[in-house]
């Protein structure tokens, strides 16, 4: 639809031309009918004129006739009168007539005529009144004579002006009717034309009303929507006004409400923003025109935005601000978690290497053992490395517990019971110069956390305490119950919200600056001086809490000293006892324990063991062996059984079978790590017992006292029972002295084949060394003797894996001994009767693997 203006002059124009033309036709039509009314009235002036000539001459001889008959000289005036009177008429008549040569000539003949009959009548007057002469009688002939000739004549006059008058009414009346007709025409047109055009108009004016509710609905959805998004928007138009916006610009970027009334400028808005120490206009002079999509990332108290601005095509320019607040900390919770993970994963490798090392230190203070027996001081170093490479263990446990892969053992714990009872210990190991509080809330919630863990995390936190507060200080546990909100939770995206048990530890030490207080969790790092503290203290607290599904926050100022929040989940549970204490005394028992262990190694040590607890054992090598001993009908009390052994049959439903067969029977697992059926997410499953390798003898012992729910006297001698012959494995070949003919040690790194060589000839065993899988081929190929490998599994040019599978196919039978430091290099059911020798090993255990 066309606008108004435009309909205006599509249609008005035209309608106007039409009028000036229909004006103009009947102008021209009115000139010419005023012409021919002008000719009616001088036609009617010319008849009137010869009618008056005629009736003067009439009244002259009226006048005349009466003065002969009566004598009385008052009717000599009219007679005056005519004569001058038609003289008068004659004259006009003439002067009417100028442009009609006929009528000139009638005018001419009335002339000669009248003044004849005006001759006769002053003639006549001459023989006085009453005068009956022949000459007045023959003279009053000739007066009526020439008197008929004037008539005639302007009858004749008359005749013609009549005819004259009719065409000229004719032609007015044409004349008139044209007019008329123009005039109607022209104005029914134009009526015509100005009723479309007013329809159209009045058409046009709907569409418009229609277009401008639209545009004004438009309009309300544009600010419904600008009100409605997260952003805070604002337009400004060429000259700089505001001309819309939305609450969140104003609220956002903290712009007084004042601002949003009509009128203001886009430098009021500057102004404002330079008052209040704003600087968002400063960071947005950095953005170009040439820079539409970018933006600016401003910070604003505790709130992170991005501003950016962006060209209108009509001159002007929009301006936008989002909260990009919870999407930073979320971005920076990421990098965390990922920067975590990744030195998680990395733990694993450290492990690895680390045992490998160890295996080397160990394997070599067990070759020195021998030679340094006698030699008191020798002997007194010794110890010393061998705690070193025990405390090279614990460091190992550390890297795990961090990156939660250590065994948790949950329960429901007051932990405001356990701080009172370890207070009087933390004071004992910090000091005389630090003062310990504790502080415990009443109607504290249990929660579901491994107390031996809890105690070493506060123990840890409690010693870092201890080494910020050099000159001595305070410090204080509290415990609380705490609820994190879902606001905490918004800040905090790794919090799940709820109720949780919050443990506390202030001091009033050196503190820490924000940038070190991010890092305090990662591994090996530290705020004290080099070689005061190995830097995993907290990052063993981190990864205990992470695991036990809490959260821990940390607190720190410089100077003003630290605090370390754990925030433990709540438990309706009620309160688990603690178990055996560590420090009871060792007891043994008369039950009988079927051990199910696939490493000779490990099986014979442990048998050792429970015999000497005066425990009745019976072993099995897999699950298979050991399902036929429980369906012997054997009395078993405890299912002592490795995790992760070869075999068809996985040991959880081992246990399962175990437990069908034999109703009250116990099952004890042992594992060297985490990654297993029994433990999901870092916890044991409900009901699991887990002893982790490796385990000294009287953890085991108050371990199965603790199973078996009562201590018994040992005294019962140890009985073995082999497994059936048709489950037992057929024995490698053996040299004349019992133990392998020759054994092919397979090792890249140098270290550990040459001290693993000294082990093996200090053990009476033939051996030969190769650094690589193709390598350790060859050897095989050519050397008969070789009935025993002892290998990695991480060589280089070809995998362990591969590497058995290889050797099992050019020699069956041969004997196969893993030596590993990373129990995850040897996945469950991937090697088939493999004995793994874990790193880092001794002399002992090298003896029990290979000559057992």
């Amino acid at each position: 639809m066309l606008p108004a203006n435009r309909l205006t002059l599509l249609f008005g124009l035209p309608v106007l031309l039409l009028l000036i033309g229909v004006a103009v036709i009947a102008y021209r039509l009115a000139l010419n009918e005023r012409d021919q009314q002008n000719w009616v009235i001088h036609t009617y002036e010319v008849m009137n004129e010869a009618r008056a000539a005629l009736s003067s001459l009439q009244d002259a001889e009226t006048g005349q006739r009466g003065y002969l008959l009566t004598g009385d000289q008052s009717y000599l005036e009219p007679y005056r009168n005519g004569r001058v009177a038609f003289e008068r008429h004659l004259e006009r008549f003439k002067r009417l007539t100028v442009g009609n040569p006929d009528e000139q000539a009638s005018a001419g003949k009335l002339k000669v005529l009248g003044r004849d009959r005006l001759d006769l009548l002053e003639k006549s007057l001459g023989f006085g009144p009453s005068n009956d002469s022949p000459e007045a009688v023959a003279m009053l002939g000739q007066g009526k004579s020439r008197m008929d000739d004037v008539r005639e004549v302007v009858t004749s006059v008359l005749g013609e002006e009549q005819s004259l008058l009719d065409t000229r009414r004719a032609e007015r009346r044409k004349y008139e009717t044209q007019m008329i007709a123009v005039v109607v025409a022209g104005s029914g047109l134009a009526l015509a034309m100005l009723l479309f055009a007013l329809a159209m108009l009045v058409r046009s004016n709907r569409e418009i009303s229609k277009s401008e509710e639209a545009r004004s609905h438009q309009a309300d959805m544009l600010q419904a929507t600008l009100d409605s998004i997260r952003d805070g928007v604002a337009v400004f138009d060429s000259h700089g006004n505001l001309c819309a916006y939305n609450e969140n610009f104003i609220s956002l970027l903290g712009f007084p409400k004042a601002l949003t009334q009509p009128g203001t400028t886009l430098s009021m808005f500057e102004d404002a923003a330079r008052r209040a120490g704003n600087k968002v206009f400063d960071k947005l002079a950095t953005i170009t025109e040439m820079q539409p999509g970018h933006y600016e990332q401003l910070h604003l108290g505790d709130r992170v935005l991005d501003i950016y601005r962006s060209p209108i095509p009509t001159g002007g320019v929009l301006f936008a601000a989002e909260d990009v607040t919870a999407r930073v900390r979320s971005e920076a919770t990421l990098r965390q978690a990922q920067k975590m993970e990744a030195i998680g994963h990395l733990t694993g490798g450290v492990a690895h290497d680390f045992n490998n090392l160890l295996q080397i230190v160990s394997a070599n203070l067990d070759l020195v053992a021998n030679e340094v027996r006698g030699t008191p001081r020798a002997s007194e170093r010794l110890q010393n490395a061998v705690a070193a490479v025990h405390r090279g263990s614990r460091l190992t446990g550390q890297l795990l517990a961090f990156a939660r892969r250590q065994t948790l053992a949950p329960r429901a714990t007051n932990i405001g019971r356990l701080v009172q009872d370890m207070t009087d210990m933390v004071r004992r190991t910090l000091g005389e110069r630090i003062h310990v509080e504790s502080i415990v809330a009443g109607g504290l919630w249990n929660t579901l956390v491994d107390p031996n863990q809890i105690e070493n995390a506060l123990l840890n936190l409690a010693i870092n305490a201890r080494d910020a507060m050099a000159d001595g200080g305070n410090l204080t546990i509290e415990v609380a119950n705490a609820f994190l909100d879902d606001a905490y939770a918004a800040a905090h995206d790794e919090v799940v919200p709820g109720q949780y048990v919050m443990v506390a530890v202030s001091d009033t030490g050196t503190g820490m600056a924000p940038e070190l207080v991010s890092r305090v969790v990662e591994p090996f790092f530290t705020t004290k001086p080099e070689g005061q503290g190995t830097g995993l203290g907290l990052s063993q607290v981190y990864g205990f809490v992470k695991q036990s599904g809490g959260h821990i926050k940390i607190y720190s100022e410089v100077g003003q000293g630290t605090t370390v929040k754990l925030y433990l989940p709540r438990t309706r549970a009620p309160e688990e006892g603690l178990g055996p204490v560590a420090t009871s005394p060792v007891e043994g028992g008369s039950e009988t324990i079927l051990v199910v262990e696939d490493d000779e190694g490990v099986r014979a040590a442990v048998i050792d063991m429970l015999g000497e607890l005066g425990y009745s054992v019976l072993k099995a090598g897999n699950a298979d062996q050991a399902l036929t001993i429980l369906s012997s009908g054997a009395n078993i009390d405890v299912l002592f059984t490795d995790v992760v052994m070869p075999g068809s049959i996985k040991t959880r439903e081992l246990a399962r079978r175990a437990q069908e067969l034999h109703p009250n029977i116990r099952v004890l697992y042992t594992s060297g790590y985490t990654q297993n059926a029994i433990v999901h997410n870092g916890r044991l499953d409900d009901g699991v017992q887990l002893l982790s390798k490796p385990y000294r003898r009287d953890e085991l012992a108050r371990k199965l006292r603790t199973l078996l729910g009562a201590p018994s006297k040992p005294g019962t001698p140890s009985i073995e029972t082999a497994p059936p012959p048709a489950a037992a494995a057929a024995p490698p070949a053996q040299n004349p002295n019992g133990g392998p003919r020759k054994v092919l040690v397979v090792e890249d790194v140098s270290l550990i084949r040459m001290t693993t060589m000294d082990m093996l000839e200090e053990l009476g065993i033939t051996a030969v060394d190769v650094a690589d899988g193709p390598s350790a081929l060859a050897v095989l190929e050519h050397d008969l003797d070789i009935d025993t490998i002892l290998t990695d599994l991480g060589l280089p040019g070809m995998s362990g894996h591969d590497f058995i599978a290889e050797a099992r196919k050019r020699k069956p039978g041969i004997r196969v001994v893993v030596a590993t430091g990373y129990s995850s290099e040897q996945k469950e059911g991937a090697l088939e009767g493999v004995t793994t020798l874990i790193k880092p090993f001794d002399l002992g255990q090298l003896r029990n693997v290979l000559l057992s």
